[in-house]
């Protein structure tokens, strides 16, 4: 029998997936195992020294077209790349709170408007620069550049010395902060010089950096051996494939093809399969803290039936989505109607929730000048296009006639950042108690994800700058409630994000043998490998 190389299967295995887009999510984590499993992995933590060496084979759904240039990974799902090369000022602890990374400390002056970093010294890229305040600038000058909402807010960067650097931002924000702190990934600003360079390669501090890249397939990252955290990594390489049919994935990960496998909760009978076994680690969101949503956005930029708001409103009301959860999640998906999930603090219990109505529907498919119906598309990646086949049936019912259209997932990654889908398409949210962070890279008029494919209004875009102004937390939780009215209330609402489905979670499945993989510790999109190891 011929040998195939590990490359050649990674390669084998990312072309013949169709690949899925999925919002990240993640939340301190619950792990359970049946049988043996379980225990000897809490054994493994509790007394077995970190052992260096090994790769960890991780099975993952979403490919990334550019992993070495930080500004254009503007998805959340993308981060699980991007946290292996690079790094960010601040990252999360398990509850959700703000720590130090590459900064070691943080000053917010409300008064004089401004965020002062005190930076970690003796830190390198791995072309061996030096991460200082200088780096730093000419990062933020970058995102700047590639329009990132995320620093639109620092009208200048001051270089205090080299570990420190002083940020003024052009209006009180109070998501200024968290959204330079997080969503900056720092590179090399020598790589900068040419950034071409790393359209398939990586020049960040982070404990691995890309070898060897396919799009689509699959991604080798090694050990950085000069990693500022001594000791650190202890695995020499990570693989992440991309695999996204989830049967396939499921049969590969029980072969142990793979140590790790990334589960969504909109494959319910894959978990079944798995929880059955009684013989993998199950780690698993408990407390909700950088959880997804699932929905289906129209386009309401274009000039299509989707631009009225009644139209929007009328799709939201021809779908059953008790009926969804019953049929494709085993009635086990958790719903929601608004950006948040049921009982949090900028959840809106006030206003007037969606309810299944197809009359409802039809009245304002009338009044938009639709009442003989109009013909769309729904654009999908195969993975989910059966439930979206059955939402269309739905709509259909009420003179919304959908085509599917299936696309892979690097073609739908690019038509959220462009705005160019025709009709509807999944709509993947990350939920925050900090709404005018979140919603805001959607919403924004520049905005990283969906904002050229959606209107901007002015009550929304007024109510959204008034949340990121506002810094008193019940104030703005007060706004953040309102926001989600002038969008999601029933009869009055915008639905610039259309309908709102599920919560969308997700569980990690593992061998007993990885340790310290910390995959859903407070936000996954801040996943540390850094001190992980094989206990084998």
């Amino acid at each position: 029998m011929k040998r195939i190389s590990r490359r050649n299967f990674l390669k084998a295995m990312g072309i013949s997936a169709t690949a899925l887009t999925l919002a990240a999510c993640g939340g301190s984590s619950s792990s359970t195992a049946a049988g043996t499993a379980g225990s000897t992995a809490a054994s493994a933590v509790a007394t077995g020294e970190p052992k260096a060496g090994g790769t960890l084979r991780f099975c993952y759904g979403n490919p990334i077209a550019t992993p070495g240039y930080t500004p254009r990974a503007t998805g959340n799902a993308l981060l699980f790349y991007l946290n292996l090369a690079y790094e960010n000022l601040l990252t999360y602890d398990n509850d959700g709170n703000m720590i130090p990374k590459l900064a070691t400390e943080w000053n917010v002056d409300n008064e004089e408007n401004s965020i002062t970093w005190t930076l970690r010294d003796g830190v390198t890229f791995a072309d061996g620069e030096p991460f200082n305040a200088e780096a730093v600038k000419r990062n933020i000058e970058e995102y700047q550049a590639n329009n990132r909402t995320e620093t639109a807010n620092i009208a200048s960067c001051e270089v205090i010395d080299d570990t420190h650097i002083k940020m003024m931002m052009a209006e009180p924000n109070s998501s200024t902060l968290e959204s330079v702190g997080f969503f900056v990934y720092y590179m090399s600003p020598k790589a900068l010089e040419n950034p071409s360079s790393l359209d398939a390669a990586t020049c960040g501090t982070g404990p691995f950096q890309l070898s060897e890249f396919e799009n689509n397939a699959y991604a080798i990252y090694t050990k950085n051996e000069n990693y500022w955290q001594e000791g650190l990594p202890y695995l020499d390489s990570v693989e992440i494939t991309v695999v996204t049919e989830s049967s396939t994935a499921e049969t590969a990960f029980r072969a142990n093809e793979y140590d790790m496998l990334q589960v969504l909760d909109m494959t319910p009978l894959v978990k079944q399969d798995l929880d059955a076994d009684g013989i993998y680690v199950a780690e698993r969101n408990e407390n909700g803290m950088g959880v997804g949503t699932l929905g289906l956005i129209p386009n309401s930029a274009m000039d299509s039936p989707w631009a009225d708001a009644r139209v929007r409103r009328a799709m939201c009301y021809a779908i059953d989505v008790d009926a969804i959860n019953a049929a494709f999640l085993m009635g086990t998906a958790q719903m929601t109607d608004q950006w948040a999930v049921p009982g949090a603090v900028t959840y809106n219990d006030d206003i007037n929730h969606f309810k299944y109505d197809p009359d409802r529907a039809k009245e304002l498919m009338a009044e938009a000048g639709y009442a003989d119906g109009f013909t769309t598309n729904i654009v999908t990646v195969s993975t989910i296009s059966d439930m979206f086949t059955a939402i269309a049936n739905m709509l259909d019912e009420v003179g919304i006639h959908c085509n599917i259209q299936q696309v892979d997932a690097a073609t739908q990654n690019q038509m959220y950042m462009d705005g160019t889908w025709e009709g509807l398409m999944p709509h993947w949210t990350t939920v925050s108690p900090d709404l005018g962070l979140y919603m805001g890279r959607h919403l924004d008029y520049n905005g990283a994800y969906y904002a050229k494919g959606i209107q901007h209004p002015d009550k929304e875009m007024q109510l959204l700058e008034e949340i990121r102004r506002c810094m008193d937390p019940d104030e703005k939780h007060k706004l953040e409630k309102e926001l989600q009215a002038a969008i999601y209330d029933a009869e009055t609402g915008s639905c610039l994000f259309g309908r709102p489905l599920m919560v969308n979670g997700s569980t990690m499945y593992k061998y007993d043998y990885v340790i310290d993989d910390h995959a859903t510790e407070a936000f996954a999109s801040a996943w540390d490998l850094s001190d992980c190891w094989l206990n084998k």
